[in-house]
């Protein structure tokens, strides 16, 4: 008897697992490295009316995670792909991969587009003509190569199996270097882990200073139509009135749990004290562009510097 003969069936479920997470990491790590550089382009040629969001540590922070966990796969998925497809051990005239480059293409087209009209409305809207023009640049370049990789991808490989010039080697390493160097000069520029978090326990501590005030103010009563009309002899009191609201542990210190300082100085006027980590004043956001340090009205009464601060209030 013949052995019965097996016919080996083409794995197009891995293409396709190769393939979009390579798109998705390449989109993923091009949007967030398209951010860092403008957010960089913000913090060196600095504009009072450009888009604060660019300019929020958080989002920063935020797109450079992305960067990071997304270029490591993309890189390695790209590098896997091609070499797959030199050997012919990958197909390059599968629909799935052909399906996913073109979606790729449209994709990268609708962020061009995009990127652009929020550039052109950002110009129309008064930001600095040199920071406009740098942005565009940015925009343009980082998209273009998306679309000449792409379709350089999809020409390439048709056909019979091809090695990989030195060209091509050298352009991937520059755009690889030039993408590290980015993501490199962003961790300079941002806190480190340690003054973010202090950072963000004195806007938690702020946050709750001003919950106070308001709480006091309502206790009080506003234009004394309503409330006491007097201040409250502790903050413990504040939690027990049914006029006040107060959120978990307002009243406390959210890193050592202790009760911020309260003192009746007249019949309308009192105290809170706090103690501080970080610095938190008009200064701020003269010397580093950063949206979550430009205070609004409410905030204002609560600048401070590193240490013990204490902030003399009055009701309405």
């Amino acid at each position: 008897m013949k052995p019965m003969e097996q016919t080996v069936r083409y794995n197009f479920a891995r293409d396709g697992f190769i393939y979009l997470l390579s798109y998705a990491t390449l989109v993923i790590t091009s949007v967030s490295v398209n951010f860092l550089a403008k957010a960089l382009v913000n913090r060196w040629i600095p504009d009072a009316v450009s888009n604060e969001f660019l300019a929020m540590d958080s989002a920063i922070i935020g797109f450079l995670a992305a960067a990071v966990i997304a270029l490591p796969v993309f890189v390695y998925l790209s590098y896997l792909a091609n070499k797959m497809l030199g050997n012919k051990t990958m197909r390059a005239d599968s629909g799935v991969r052909h399906w996913l480059i073109y979606i790729t293409l449209v994709i990268v087209i609708l962020i061009i587009i995009w990127q652009l009209a929020v550039l052109f409305f950002s110009f129309l809207n008064g930001t600095l003509i040199l920071q406009f023009g740098v942005h565009t640049l940015i925009t343009l370049i980082i998209s273009g190569l998306i679309l000449w990789y792409q379709w350089w991808h999809l020409k390439f490989f048709a056909g019979e199996p091809k090695k990989l010039g030195i060209g091509f080697k050298v352009f991937e390493w520059t755009v690889l270097l030039v993408v590290v160097a980015i993501i490199g000069w962003t961790f300079a520029t941002i806190a480190s882990p340690a003054e973010q978090r202090a950072k963000n326990l004195d806007r938690m501590r702020v946050e709750r200073l001003t919950s106070i005030r308001d709480a006091v103010q309502s206790f009080y009563g506003w234009e004394k139509t309503s409330g006491h009309a007097r201040l409250p002899k502790t903050l413990q009191e504040l939690e027990s009135d049914a006029n006040v609201y107060l959120m978990g542990d307002a009243l406390k210190d959210p890193a050592t749990k202790a009760q911020f300082d309260y003192r009746i100085i007249t019949a309308t006027q009192y105290e809170l004290c706090a103690t501080f980590d970080t610095e938190f004043k008009e200064a701020n956001t003269a010397t580093r562009p950063i949206a979550e340090s430009v205070p609004d009205n409410r905030t204002k009464q609560f600048y401070h510097g590193i240490g013990r601060s204490c902030f003399a209030l009055s009701t309405q």
